[in-house]
């Protein structure tokens, strides 16, 4: 088994934690736990963020190529599966008879940095793969620039989003508008996470200790103002800086847990960490669809949530099996033609 199999565990979890809240918390209403206390969506986003720090930067190999053959695999990787998510929920809109997103407003959804063209996403998952997208960039940067196995660079880059956070948290308070603290937030998680690996993997020198100490103590110290400061007024999502406080500390304490000393490695989850990405873009499709199919047939919403879940489920594996692992091989392929075609250095 991979050896880091855990963190495809880990993954299939976070993805699941998300299912759950946008399946199954609106069925059971107001409850005081979700309300105040944790997001699990949020916890499994967070999750997302520091296993991409973990697994992203060491995708970037070396090599004369190295950029080129980074962006083919991430291209191959993030895209198919995310057009078809795309397609299907405007496809499931259309059937539901809901209000279509315009044209324009679709075609920059194509992109995947919708965001930044100054377009709302169509499905509202798609926020987090713009922030996936922005640390591909730096990181691509980074490796260009000869800085990317920099440990104490990475750390400090990480230290310089936290702090980025804090400063948009203070300018959101006073001046009262939404800016997106949640960026500098994941990317620094982000960062974090690359550091933390080295510590995985049994590289514990003096200069690593003190950097993910430093690390941990600015998290402990920065990120309660942060939160408070930018999450003390709701500006249309359901805003608690309680919740945020509390989901972020279970998030960073659990992800180290998780990822040092109890390992997950069951092949279930593993499984579900192979088709999470899937798992993840395809829910909100198969939630309409559960309720266009038993919508109307009196079942409960605790039933229509569990079929959406099972057909969740279903669809994931169906994309991963035809779209992500076709295209995941495609992208491999042709890398390694790339490098059979190139000439060799004497």
């Amino acid at each position: 088994m991979n050896r880091l199999a855990y963190l495809d565990a880990l993954r299939g979890i976070a993805a699941l934690l998300v299912v759950f809240t946008h399946l199954f918390v609106p069925v059971v209403g107001h409850v005081w736990v979700f309300d105040n206390l944790i997001d699990p969506g949020k916890l499994g986003v967070l999750w997302f963020f520091m296993i991409s720090g973990v697994v992203i930067p060491y995708s970037l190999k070396p090599v004369a190529d190295g950029a080129q053959r980074f962006l083919i695999s991430r291209f191959m990787r993030l895209y198919p599966a995310y057009w078809l998510s795309l397609l299907l929920f405007v496809v499931m809109l259309k059937l539901s008879g809901a209000t279509l997103p315009s044209w324009p407003q679709i075609v920059a959804n194509l992109t995947m940095v919708q965001a930044a063209l100054g377009f709302d996403d169509v499905v509202g998952l798609y926020w987090t793969l713009f922030i996936e997208l922005v640390f591909y960039a730096l990181c691509l940067a980074l490796f260009l620039a000869g800085k990317l196995y920099d440990l104490v660079f990475r750390a400090r880059c990480s230290l310089a989003f936290l702090l980025l956070g804090l400063a948009m948290a203070a300018v959101r308070e006073v001046t009262e508008r939404k800016l997106p603290v949640a960026l500098p937030l994941a990317l620094s998680l982000m960062f974090f996470g690359s550091v933390w690996r080295q510590w995985l993997l049994a590289e514990h020198s003096p200069t690593l200790t003190r950097q993910l100490k430093r690390l941990l103590i600015a998290f402990a110290v920065l990120l309660p103002p942060t939160l408070i400061m930018a999450y003390n007024k709701d500006m249309g999502t359901g805003e608690t800086w309680g919740r945020y406080c509390f989901t972020y500390a279970v998030a960073i304490s659990s992800f180290l847990l998780l990822t040092r000393s109890v390992r997950l490695d069951h092949p279930a989850l593993v499984w579900l960490g192979a088709v999470s990405y899937s798992l993840y873009l395809l829910h909100p499709s198969m939630g309409m669809l559960s309720e266009l199919l038993l919508g109307k047939t009196g079942a409960s919403a605790l039933v229509i949530a569990l079929c959406a879940t099972l057909l969740t489920l279903g669809a994931a594996h169906l994309c991963f099996r035809y779209i992500e692992h076709p295209f995941i091989q495609l992208g491999k392929r042709l890398n390694n033609r790339k490098a059979k075609t190139q000439p060799i250095s004497v």
